[in-house]
C-alpha cells in the first residue's frame, strides 16, 4: 500500500511536470535510510555489541530527526500553507501520502529508540 502511495505521489509530480522540487525534498528522507539500512545488516552479522554499531545508532538516530522528521514536518507544513495553490488531487494524494509516511515514522522512530537506548533501561526496570 505504501509502495503505490509513493508511486502515486512521485507519478503525479512527473506526469504533471509539477511539484518536482516537492519530490526531490521527500528523497531527503532516503539520506537517513543508508545508516538504518546499515544498521540492519550490522544486527545480522552479530555486530550489535560493538563501538561501530553504537556510532551508527547515534549517528541513525541524528539523521532520522533531521532527514525524516524535520523534512516531512516541512512538507506538511507546505502543504497546509498552499492548500489554495494546489488542485484537489494533489492535495488529497499528498495529505494521504503525509499522514501514511508520519504515521510509520514515527512506529519507526519509537521501535528504534526502544531497540537501541531503551533497551538498558528496561532490563534495569526489570531486576528492581
Amino acid at each position: 500500500m505504501v509502495f503505490l502511495q509513493v508511486i502515486s505521489c512521485l507519478g503525479l509530480s512527473v506526469v504533471s511536470c509539477r511539484y518536482v522540487g516537492f519530490a526531490v525534498v521527500a528523497l531527503l528522507v532516503e539520506i537517513n535510510s543508508v545508516f538504518l539500512h546499515l544498521r540492519q545488516v550490522m544486527r545480522m552479522s552479530s555486530m550489535a555489541a560493538g563501538t561501530l554499531y553504537r556510532v551508527n545508532s547515534m549517528t541513525n538516530l541524528g539523521t532520522y530527526v533531521v532527514f525524516r522528521i524535520n523534512t516531512l514536518a516541512w512538507m506538511t507544513r507546505w502543504l497546509v500553507l498552499n492548500r489554495d495553490k494546489v488542485p484537489l488531487l494533489a492535495y488529497t494524494l499528498g495529505s494521504v501520502g503525509m499522514a501514511i509516511m508520519t504515521a510509520m515514522n514515527i512506529v519507526l522512530f519509537y521501535r528504534l529508540l526502544r531497540s537501541d537506548f531503551l533497551k538498558g533501561s528496561a532490563r534495569e526496570a526489570k531486576k528492581m
